[in-house]
């Protein structure tokens, strides 16, 4: 393998309504939380949701995009990018936050979406407990 990528792609729902704010460059940013669901079976064969939290950030043209669709619990598929950065806290700790820096997305609602599951062989499908 001689190319390495940075590249994420995520089907889930925003934890939140976008805020769209503008740089003092006048570039448009919105960051938003996003969760994301694993499902699994456990030792006694029933179902958990394991939700995962994702912080986004849209920039110029796409935090446009968003403004239309920037309701809690829009559910979108996100293509984008790692970005990893640091600051200190307010106790002079330094934390690591890692954020998706959103390239293209497209908004996946209705309910009408499948609400199946396949691993590996489509015989072995099973319903998703929601």
């Amino acid at each position: 393998m001689n190319t390495l990528v940075n590249a994420v792609q995520l089907i889930g729902r925003l934890g939140g309504d976008a805020e769209i704010k503008t740089t003092t460059q006048g570039t448009r940013v919105s960051n938003v939380r996003f969760a994301t669901n694993e499902y699994s079976k456990n030792g006694q064969g029933d179902w958990i949701e394991i939700t995962y939290w994702h912080n986004l950030v849209f920039w110029g043209k796409l935090a446009d995009k968003l403004e239309k669709n920037k309701k809690k619990g829009t559910k979108l598929m996100i293509q984008g990018s790692l970005i990893y950065r640091e600051y200190v806290d307010v106790h002079n700790i330094k934390r690591e936050v890692v954020d998706i820096r959103v390239q293209q997305f497209m908004v996946l609602e209705g309910p009408n979406a499948p609400k199946k599951i396949a691993s590996g062989d489509e015989q072995e499908a099973e319903e998703l407990p929601y």
